[in-house]
């Protein structure tokens, strides 16, 4: 059985997107959402950020204005260190009050970020755990801006947007642009496919893939591929063909119970495929577009929270997203390390 919408818990302890990189600007604050937590961001050489709210009374210190490392807040004027949350000072304190050293004993709640794939991720705690490494298995060489980076918002709760994005068996019904290889139900083969798991998660190990689309057809034929996921919901595709390589990631980050911001990042090594850029994207966004609209008519039919049935096969992928979640969950509640209850499997389905 499968979550509905609106039901989803957000996992913390995790590392979560929040915009590209080239977004956070110094002298600018940047408004965010995260896991339902309001963040500010600001560019102090590498990007910081916040909790997107006053010490005092709360009011998003993202409305204010910034001055290297000082937000004042636009209601009463109070003075936040941009790095740390530090509290700098309070206007309405007489010379008194402020030697008692109240300034010093306030503080905004900092976050750690860092940029990663060309993109400004925060982190989200559970506790006072140390945060692992961010995105440790994107490949060095993808360590950059992306090529192409496009940015949806899906009405849908993280759960079943994550289920869907992990889901091998949708292409040949809601992927049918002409650019697109098409697969008639009746042409179905027997798909196999070897999973190992990972620290967070599980991979599909590296294959050639049979039936390529003509985006895939660029690299050069035979063209192989790996995909990686990991929680919290994180799909990384490492592909490599004749000619070059390439690499997707796929991050989802919960606005809130119902709405789920997707970053789509896609990196390759060969300078000759920069004039094909803008024609790239657009596919990107098409590829995108069909799934934020399958996902969003979804939640018509689950707003009830119906039974929901997962097969064997097709939707093992889905019930393992589940179970490492729920084990995640647990571990954290316990204040215990995490274990991968997941073994090798070798998976099939129709498609």
């Amino acid at each position: 059985m499968a979550p509905s919408s609106g039901n989803s818990n957000y996992l913390k302890g995790a590392w979560y997107p929040v915009a590209r990189s080239k977004a956070i600007k110094k002298n600018v604050l940047f408004k965010s959402k995260v896991a339902g937590i309001p963040i500010v961001l600001t560019r102090l050489g590498k990007p910081f950020a916040l909790v997107d709210s006053c010490p005092h009374r709360g009011f998003p210190l993202s409305y204010g204005s910034i001055d290297e490392n000082e937000i004042q807040c636009k209601y009463h004027g109070w003075k936040i260190n941009a790095i740390n949350g530090d509290c700098i000072s309070i206007p309405c304190l007489t010379e008194a009050q402020k030697k008692l050293g109240i300034e010093a004993k306030i503080k905004s709640q900092s976050l750690a970020c860092v940029e990663r794939g060309g993109m400004a991720w925060v982190y989200i705690p559970c506790g006072k755990e140390r945060a692992y490494t961010c995105l440790e298995s994107l490949p060095a060489s993808f360590d950059r801006d992306p090529d192409v980076y496009i940015e949806k918002i899906l009405k849908a709760d993280i759960d079943q947007s994550t289920i869907g994005l992990i889901d091998p068996v949708h292409v040949p019904f809601v992927h049918t642009s002409s650019w697109w290889k098409k697969t008639n139900p009746q042409d179905f083969k027997i798909e196999q496919r070897n999973f190992e798991p990972s620290q967070r998660g599980f991979t599909l190990k590296r294959h050639v893939i049979t039936n390529s689309g003509k985006p895939y057809k660029l690299l050069g034929e035979p063209v192989e591929t790996e995909i990686r996921f990991e929680l919290p919901s994180l799909r990384l595709e490492i592909i490599q063909g004749t000619r070059h390589a390439a690499c997707s990631l796929t991050v989802l980050a919960p606005i809130d119970q119902q709405t789920t911001r997707v970053h789509q990042c896609l990196y390759w090594s060969s300078p000759w495929l920069l004039p094909l850029k803008p024609i790239l994207k657009a596919l990107g966004e098409t590829f995108l577009d069909q799934d934020r609209v399958i996902v969003e008519q979804q939640q018509e039919g689950i707003a009830h929270n119906p039974v929901l049935t997962l097969v064997e096969g097709a939707d093992t992928q889905a019930k393992w997203y589940l179970r490492i979640k729920r084990e995640m969950e647990r571990c954290q509640s316990e204040g215990i390390p995490f274990a991968n209850p997941l073994t090798p499997a070798s998976l099939e389905w129709m498609s």
